[in-house]
């Protein structure tokens, strides 16, 4: 026999009613592994989304803010002295309210909401002689930010849970509803995309001008002078964690500044290692690895019982083990390709359902996807040699 016979493709598609039900197992145990990988991402993405759309290099927050959704807050007093370091050049206070904000659908109960404010410097129009580089790279904000200077106006998210009762037409701008905020009434006058979290279900923007209408009890009667997240832009070529570590050593105590990857590390680390979701999509992920493992042993072990004659032949004139690990391994690797293939394309239609449903980032990067196929390669290398273990060890006299 030549040893460029493909044997172990041969083997795969001699029966191609086998090999189907074997790709399709290979892709059910994939599809798991998606999924679970897919919320898992979804909760490490999602709450560091705002973190993602703000433009600046640092940003500021209470030391008892243990993770974004938490209320706690600072004094705006400390963003005004960070302006005498040498290094920035400008600050923003980021108004964040939950708490306090409750929001009502005409014919839809009362829910509470995320209110985010806007700052004023980001409401002027390119071109005007107030324009500035913008605080917030939001989708859709830049349309309506004319629309939003006005009083007891709003936008909304897109991706705001359906159970609130928003209602959008096809270019996904409000509908003409009733709304209240707080128990007062508000205009929304357009929408915007930034997406739902494991903690907000909905959010609205506000003018910062505006915030105070709305929450004032907000910071004991100083709705304005409680920050939530403070911005803090550097010169160029300053160093962020140099500045952050000054800033920090300022006001200790009173606030934590930190890079913006900082705080995106120190927000996943937390929704991945102290909360107990992270952990059980884990053990999703591992429980799809072991049903695919169950799945691919029992095709491989099917297909070397069948062929267990043929293997024997060979075993007798001479075929060294190492020949029959090569052939699983190679079958056991066309057998993960053929599987993945379609399970991709499966995972990504599942993903955009999911992400029209829930709001949450269900994102398909191909370092997402790579670690999948990876888990789904091993899981059937493992299958394949756990299958071996009985032509590996048996007598080739037995096998007839």
């Amino acid at each position: 026999m030549s040893p460029r016979t493909p044997l172990a493709w041969k083997n795969l598609i001699g029966n191609p009613a086998r090999l189907c039900v074997a790709a399709a197992g290979v892709g059910f145990a994939a599809v798991l592994m998606f999924t679970q990988n897919g919320f898992r991402n979804a909760l490490l993405d999602s709450p560091v989304r705002l973190i993602e759309v703000v433009d600046c290099e640092l940003v500021a927050i209470s030391p008892a803010r243990y993770m974004l959704p938490v209320d706690e807050r600072f004094p705006r007093s400390l963003l005004r002295r960070v302006k005498a370091d040498p290094a920035v050049t400008d600050v923003q206070a980021l108004l964040i309210e939950r708490t306090m904000a409750r929001v009502r659908v005409e014919g839809s109960p009362s829910r509470p909401i995320r209110v985010i404010s806007v700052p004023d410097t980001s409401l002027y129009s390119p071109g005007s002689s107030d324009t500035s580089r913008p605080w917030l790279n939001i989708a859709g904000l830049n349309e309506s930010r004319d629309a939003l200077r006005q009083r007891d106006t709003a936008l909304v998210d897109r991706k705001t849970r359906s159970e609130y009762g928003f209602q959008f037409d096809d270019s996904g701008n409000p509908a003409d509803q009733r709304i209240e905020l707080s128990n007062q009434s508000i205009e929304l006058v357009g929408s915007f995309t930034l997406g739902t979290d494991f903690a907000n279900e909905g959010s609205l923007l506000i003018a910062e001008s505006s915030f105070a209408n709305y929450f004032p009890r907000r910071g004991y009667g100083k709705p304005l002078e409680t920050v939530d997240l403070g911005l803090i832009r550097l010169q160029d070529g300053a160093s962020p964690e140099e500045a952050a570590e000054r800033l920090t050593a300022m006001a200790a105590g009173q606030w934590q500044v930190l890079t913006r990857q900082q705080i995106r590390d120190r927000e996943q680390t937390f929704w991945s290692e102290q909360t107990p979701v992270g952990m059980i999509f884990l053990i999703g992920t591992l429980m799809g690895f072991a049903v695919g493992i169950i799945i691919c042993y029992q095709i491989l072990f099917t297909n070397l019982q069948d062929a267990m004659s043929e293997y024997a032949t060979l075993k007798a004139m001479g075929y060294p083990n190492r020949f029959f690990v090569g052939l699983v391994v190679r079958q056991s690797v066309y057998l993960s390709v053929l599987g993945f293939i379609p399970a991709v394309l499966i995972a990504l239609l599942l993903f955009r359902m999911l992400e029209s449903l829930t709001g949450l980032p269900m994102a398909l990067t191909v370092a997402r996807a790579g670690s999948v196929l990876i888990l789904t390669t091993l899981m059937c290398l493992i299958s394949g040699l756990l299958a071996l273990r009985k032509l590996v060890r048996a007598d080739p006299a037995s096998l007839f």
